[in-house]
């Protein structure tokens, strides 16, 4: 069953880039996109793992020793396919979500910070009928 969460644009850490390119390989494996090397970062003002216990993640597992596997959660924001993505080892709060497509988001979808965003989260079981 999928859910539907809200929340705000925001900027990330500044690594989000770094960390995708590193992931880059897993990701196109394992979730078969070739994504955007960075992240849209979308505070949903609370930890997102109270919503977990209703999704199943497709764990991807690191792609090199010393990283750490990263959860991922299909999903549909504004029209267009992404992943929440949940890296085990993160200094993001758990009330940010991290959001991975094979577009630039922000520039695609015309976001900017603090902007008002819905996002539907499916469990990774349920997205292939998207």
């Amino acid at each position: 069953m999928p859910i539907k969460l809200k929340g705000k644009i925001v900027s990330g850490l500044g690594v989000g880039a770094k960390y995708v390119q590193l992931y880059r390989g897993v990701f196109n494996k394992y979730l078969g996109i070739d994504p955007y090397p960075g992240t849209l970062n979308i505070d949903i003002g609370q930890d997102f793992f109270i919503y977990t216990k209703k999704l199943k993640a497709k764990i991807i597992p690191p792609p090199r020793k010393g990283l750490g596997c990263v959860l991922a959660y299909p999903g549909i924001l504004m029209g267009i396919k992404i992943y929440v993505i949940k890296p085990c080892i993160t200094n993001h709060g758990r009330n940010i979500l991290e959001i991975i497509s094979d577009k630039n988001l922000r520039k695609t979808l015309n976001l900017k910070d603090n902007d008002i965003v819905e996002i539907i989260i499916y469990d990774e079981e349920d997205y292939s009928y998207i």
